[in-house]
């Protein structure tokens, strides 16, 4: 087997994992690279603590895909609330100190359209208004 490939791999998951920082996708890497480099499943398993079926899964991937076979797939769900729109809200929040929460819920469903299942989630857009309301009050006055 050529060694230069091998190398140039190497190279490659170093760049990657200095300049990468979800810390999965950097341990993927890590694995990766000690197998090019030698090591044993056995030791990879034992020094960062991951399985063999683990370490096997992400070279499987590696050599199929690259560096694109070791990113997450899963990137979470999007808000409800665009940036803009959940700036409109804290923006309306800081309007009127009396906004309680049966009031923020009627808004945001009169003018969005949602309905959060949970009231923390209310009750996290009012406490992120009143930061907001504070640091503006903290720079003006």
């Amino acid at each position: 087997m050529d060694n230069k490939p091998i190398e140039t791999k190497i190279q490659a998951l170093d760049e990657w994992i200095k300049n990468n920082s979800d810390s999965r996708e950097s341990k993927r890497a890590i694995v990766v690279k000690l197998t090019l480099q030698g090591w044993n499943y056995n030791s990879i398993s034992t020094c960062i603590n991951v399985s063999n079926g683990f370490i096997s899964k992400w070279n499987k991937r590696f050599n199929e895909s690259g560096l694109e076979g070791l990113k997450l797939s899963y990137k979470g769900s999007s808000g409800y609330l665009s940036k803009q729109q959940k700036q409109d809200v804290i923006n309306w929040l800081n309007q009127d100190e009396n906004q309680g929460l049966e009031k923020v819920k009627r808004y945001l469903r009169e003018k969005y359209d949602i309905n959060f299942k949970s009231n923390s989630s209310y009750y996290n857009l009012i406490k992120e208004a009143q930061n907001c309301f504070l640091q503006f009050s903290a720079e003006y006055f």
